[in-house]
């Protein structure tokens, strides 16, 4: 076996595909089916379950992610300790963050970290809070900031802040008595199940027994904005977001009841995940309470 056989495995694991694990890895598919074969064939296991759809990590497959995250690891400590203190760190961080941190949070977040550790490479995949606390407990991502309240014995949860919510609706609309007088079924607007806004919009909504609604998911935060603008529906949302990016837009802002109006922003890792040297700076700043 050879380091080059793990970062291709890593590749197919990371991405769930042996056309972009090819790309990634400056090779051609065919040499990542041979490569995965070889290690199945050296571990004795299937690595991945493979349909006409998806590629999915097994559990030894799984056990196989952890181990060579663990053995880049001990390659960065060895690099680190052969090359001297002068040696600037190196490596690469995978994160991942909703989309309304992403776009509200995260540039502050890159800016003062890449400023102090130039040569760290940052790699930050949006998502659902559901679909990115998968990812790391399934070792794909280092971490991610997530919302809601977090409970995964396999975790460490780091709260960050807590954002204050409110209804988004287009300018016809600016209170929460005219949504429930309405005669036409509401719509919401919202990303793909698995959003934390979503699950508490929903539960504001289902608050109300007379009123029906329905649901039109987008995937990106400007797909949101842009469909309520328009008047097709509702969404909930950051008010510092909408103050901060949207106030020039045909929107208007409602405040919601006060069980409601909260929402925490979390950071959440595995307890047992490997972690390089630059990660460890990474997350030394989340630690210390590094203000979004």
């Amino acid at each position: 076996m050879q380091i080059n056989d793990f970062v291709i495995f890593q590749a197919v694991a990371e991405y769930n595909s042996f056309t972009k694990a090819a790309t990634i890895t400056n090779t051609v598919q065919s040499n990542v089916t041979a490569r995965i074969k070889y290690l199945e064939e050296q571990f004795n296991a299937r690595l991945f379950n493979r349909t006409s759809r998806q590629i999915e990590l097994t559990e030894a497959g799984l056990q196989l992610l952890k181990a060579t995250k663990e053995i880049q690891v001990i390659l960065d400590h060895a690099r680190k300790s052969i090359g001297g203190k002068l040696t600037a760190v190196k490596g690469l961080i995978k994160i991942g963050c909703i989309h309304t941190t992403a776009a509200l949070r995260a540039p502050g977040i890159l800016k003062k970290f890449t400023e102090e550790y130039p040569q760290i490479e940052f790699r930050l995949k949006t998502g659902t809070s559901a679909s990115l606390i998968k990812d790391v407990i399934s070792y794909k991502l280092d971490g991610a900031f997530v919302a809601g309240n977090v409970n995964h014995h396999d975790l460490i949860v780091q709260e960050i802040l807590s954002e204050e919510l409110c209804i988004v609706t287009s300018t016809g609309i600016t209170s929460i008595n005219q949504l429930k007088k309405s005669v036409k079924p509401l719509r919401m607007i919202a990303f793909s199940d698995g959003c934390s806004y979503r699950k508490l919009f929903e539960d504001l909504l289902n608050e109300w027994p007379t009123k029906k609604f329905t649901i039109l998911e987008q995937d990106t935060l400007e797909g949101i904005i842009n469909t309520v603008e328009a008047g097709i529906g509702i969404t909930l949302l950051p008010i510092a977001l909408i103050e901060k990016y949207y106030s020039y837009r045909n929107l208007n802002t409602i405040s919601l009841p006060k069980k409601f109006a909260q929402m925490k922003t979390v950071y959440v890792k595995r307890k047992d995940a490997p972690m390089s040297e630059s990660y460890l700076l990474f997350y030394k700043m989340i630690e210390e309470g590094y203000k979004l």
